[in-house]
């Protein structure tokens, strides 16, 4: 085998571990915006059933101030 293809053989190698670099980033960055969306949704529907919460709470209390003033 030449030193030429002994070059071109480095080189090949090379450019495969710098794609599969490449693809192993790509996965771990998909992998973690996958995850902050799936917090970021957990999150909005902890907040979305606090305020119905709040909403109810506050539904009751006026409801039992108007039975009072009522009575």
């Amino acid at each position: 085998m030449s030193t030429q293809d002994k070059a071109r053989e480095l080189l090949a190698k090379e450019r495969q571990q710098e794609n599969q670099l490449n693809e192993n980033m790509v996965a771990r960055a998909t992998e973690t915006d996958l995850t902050v969306a799936e917090e970021l949704d957990e999150k909005a529907r902890e907040l979305l059933a606090e305020e119905r919460q709040q909403e109810k709470h506050m539904e009751e209390t006026m409801l039992s101030r108007s039975t009072e003033e009522l009575s």
